[in-house]
């Protein structure tokens, strides 16, 4: 095991997917070998976590199991890592419903803001016709962390049937935050959700508007390419 171990907690991404790559050859001829994965699983390395779940992942075994694992991925450093073990998690969930429910949970009580702001991302993936998904998306908007907010609301554009709420919500922040870059990812996001809800169109044009005005030169481009993007 502590060779397998070490090479998939390497800092050296050839080596660690190199390991990966002969674990899944591994497997195919040892089917026992799933109890070393298992046990890797547990590990305290996040890295060796991501690469035991990602063999179990990619030989079938995409059972509960690999939950706490991929979640403790959402703690790396290596974005990549992070982003893969999001992907897994959304197609879990589609397996078993009990992944929606805990990465729900993740965004408001993760111990980390990243940690949080990798479980919107997930659930956005898995679920963004859910309205547990948009009520997680809302509840993030209030977060303690900037990163965790703007990660919230450039979710929502991804959402399938956005509610009359979440526009107002996201109106209300490009109108009235402080932090500039919020206020562009409103901006942004504004043609997404108003396509869903056109008696609000007027005042997203103004909001819009109001920003093409704005002095923020990013602003400016923000609102210009969402204004083209407006329905007519």
């Amino acid at each position: 095991m502590s060779d397998w171990r070490e090479r998939f907690g390497s800092a050296d991404r050839a080596i660690q997917r190199g390991a990966c790559d002969q674990a899944i050859e591994h497997f195919a001829s040892d089917p026992s070998f799933q109890d070393e994965l298992n046990a890797l699983l547990r590990d305290s390395n996040p890295r060796v976590q991501f690469s035991s779940a990602f063999v179990l992942f990619r030989t079938g075994r995409q059972t509960l199991r690999l939950l706490p694992a991929l979640l403790d991925c959402f703690e790396l450093e290596d974005g990549d890592l992070r982003w893969s073990a999001a992907h897994m998690l959304a197609v879990l969930g589609r397996l078993h419903g009990e992944v929606l429910p805990v990465l729900s949970h993740e965004t408001a009580n993760g111990e980390t803001a990243q940690r949080r702001r990798m479980a919107l991302y997930a659930l956005r993936e898995l679920g963004p016709e859910r309205s547990e998904t948009e009520a997680a998306v809302l509840q993030a908007l209030d977060d303690s962390d900037l990163e965790v907010q703007r990660a919230a609301l450039a979710c929502m554009a991804k959402l399938t049937e956005p509610s009359a709420a979440a526009l107002q919500c996201v109106l209300s922040i490009a109108d009235t935050t402080a932090d500039a870059k919020l206020r562009r990812i409103a901006i942004v996001v504004l043609p997404d959700l108003v396509r869903h809800h056109p008696d609000s169109l007027a005042p997203v044009r103004e909001q819009i508007q109001r920003g093409i005005q704005d002095p923020d030169v990013s602003l400016q481009r923000a609102a210009n390419a969402a204004a083209s993007r407006l329905p007519h």
